[in-house]
């Protein structure tokens, strides 16, 4: 079992990724074991509006959000996750929304059909979005510490925009599973983040007592662009 930390670390200019300096800095300090790439592919679809039913009501309800995620380290499975479109962001503590709907698909002929239904069949309940991806990841190991790099890039096929760099930190260790062993694991994990001296990120963390496909969840929240903004 792993307690993975992300981190974001946004382009400052349409030109400039954050990825060589990530990577500086962390064989610079560490001198880490190479671990087998990695790759992340997500696709986003957003409710159409759903109307309260008054008709004095002035705007409708909230939407949501729809991903169909697959992430490294699960070769065998997608995820598909709902979550209300208007999440704050968050950096620690529980989360203040509900928690997210999260189901496992087959990666393959299940998973690329599910995205058909939802452009064809389903067009008029889910609108597709941006969505997101890294390719050619790069994974590092540093004694328990295990380390995802990788550009997360927004768009499909060749006209794609770098919008930052991803960091996924996670003490592969076995350990208890309680609150407060987490909690001792994700301070070792930022101590980890902070010898980097990167600054400019954002960390999102697990859910506490949030249900199961907990990697998935905290991937969806972070790939929500508002989550994104530092003065949220």
């Amino acid at each position: 079992m792993s307690t993975p930390v992300l981190y974001f670390l946004p382009t400052t200019s349409a030109d400039t990724s954050p990825l060589p300096r990530v990577i500086s800095r962390l064989t610079t300090i560490y001198n880490p074991s190479l671990l087998p790439n990695w790759t992340l592919k997500q696709r986003l679809f957003r409710s159409t509006a759903v109307w309260s039913g008054d008709p004095l009501a002035s705007k409708p309800r909230d939407s949501r959000c729809l991903q169909i995620i697959s992430l490294p380290g699960h070769p065998q499975d997608s995820y598909a996750v709902i979550t209300p479109s208007e999440q704050p962001a968050m950096t620690e503590g529980p989360p203040a929304t509900p928690a997210a709907t999260v189901i496992s698909i087959p990666i393959g002929p299940s998973t690329d059909e599910l995205n058909q239904l939802l452009l064809t069949r389903l067009g008029s309940l889910w609108q597709p979005r941006q969505s997101y991806s890294v390719v050619d990841g790069l994974g590092y190991q540093v004694g328990d510490f295990r380390i995802r790099v990788g550009e997360v890039k927004q768009g499909i096929g060749g006209s794609q925009l770098v919008r930052g760099v991803a960091i996924e930190i996670a003490l592969i260790t076995p350990h208890d599973d309680g609150v407060e062993s987490r909690e001792e694991t994700e301070l070792m994990i930022m101590s980890f983040w902070e010898e980097l001296g990167l600054t400019g990120a954002k960390a999102f963390f697990l859910d506490r007592d949030r249900g199961d496909f907990q990697d998935a969840r905290l991937w969806c929240r972070m790939l929500t662009l508002k989550s994104w903004r530092m003065d949220r």
